[in-house]
């Protein structure tokens, strides 16, 4: 292959790699969504899965941030981004505070828009939680789980935590964030945060913490649907099945076993057994039941 020629694929390639970029920044799309979109300009159907990998690949490799979530593409951020300063963000929420107040749904959804642009072309990783832009951020922490990557979480009273995401919860329909801040589990109401920023700094999640061990009795026992992070263990109890749970935060797995009622007891560790018992008894005390 001449010179000339080699240098002419170059820059078809290269042609091809902005293409791709330019149909990431318009919206999140499944690999299918993308090869389609980038194929309704082109004379010849030259898109495919493997070239459409290959293109976001390169696209990671100078720095812009794509991550996959729920099997959709999204651009999270680039390093060449906007550097938005703290006075901007004030600036932006006065404007999104001015819209919510005096504009129609249409202007709102167009503002909402503009924000989730700035989000993409950004180079913090932020995403403000309004309810059009909540999925991105729910995706960007999900992302931070999967990447193992710290985050700053930002409150909207301007408080930023530096903390390591560790799963979302639904608990009474709200959503919760688990993370570990200074060794200690919170978890944090997402109606609470403003903001999220990915760090580049990633952690070692420690493997080595103790399962909790349930047994469940009767009808219970037969139509108990095991969660993601439990799996069934030996009992010698006839009748009954044991459970193994690893990793659910302890207050909500607590909640959960105790509208079990009696169809459910907590073999070890130990000292989880103890606390569920007084929580038992606290609770029986504010009845007057001895």
């Amino acid at each position: 292959m001449t010179k000339s020629k080699l240098s002419i694929k170059k820059n078809l390639s290269s042609m091809q790699v902005l293409k791709t970029l330019q149909v990431l920044l318009q919206g999140n799309y499944t690999m299918h969504e993308l090869v389609e979109k980038l194929n309704v300009n082109e004379t010849t159907h030259i898109f495919n899965n493997s070239v459409v990998s290959k293109y976001i690949n390169t696209c990671r490799y100078c720095g812009i941030d794509i991550p996959k979530i729920h099997n959709k593409y999204f651009v999270a951020s680039m390093p060449f981004g906007l550097e938005l300063t703290g006075n901007d963000i004030n600036l932006l929420e006065n404007l999104q505070n001015l819209v919510r107040e005096r504009l129609t749904k249409r202007y709102n959804k167009i503002f909402d828009g503009f924000v989730e642009a700035l989000n993409k072309f950004s180079n913090k990783k932020i995403a403000r939680v309004e309810k059009s832009s909540y999925k991105l951020t729910s995706e960007l922490f999900e992302y931070a789980v999967i990447e193992k990557r710290k985050i700053k979480l930002m409150y909207k009273n301007r408080t930023i935590l530096e903390c390591i995401p560790l799963s979302m919860h639904q608990n009474k329909g709200k959503t919760f964030f688990q993370v570990l801040y200074n060794d200690k589990e919170k978890m944090i109401d997402s109606d609470r945060i403003s903001g999220i920023e990915i760090l580049p700094q990633k952690f070692i999640k420690n493997f080595n913490e103790p399962a909790v061990i349930f047994i469940l009795k009767d009808e219970l026992a037969t139509r108990y649907t095991l969660r993601e992070n439990e799996h069934l263990t030996d009992t010698d109890k006839p009748g009954c099945i044991a459970v193994s749970n690893r990793g659910e935060n302890k207050e909500m797995l607590f909640a959960r076993l105790l509208r079990y009622d009696d169809k459910c007891e907590i073999i070890t560790p130990k000292i989880y057994r103890e606390e569920m018992k007084q929580i038992i008894a606290n609770t029986l005390q504010n009845y007057g039941v001895e």
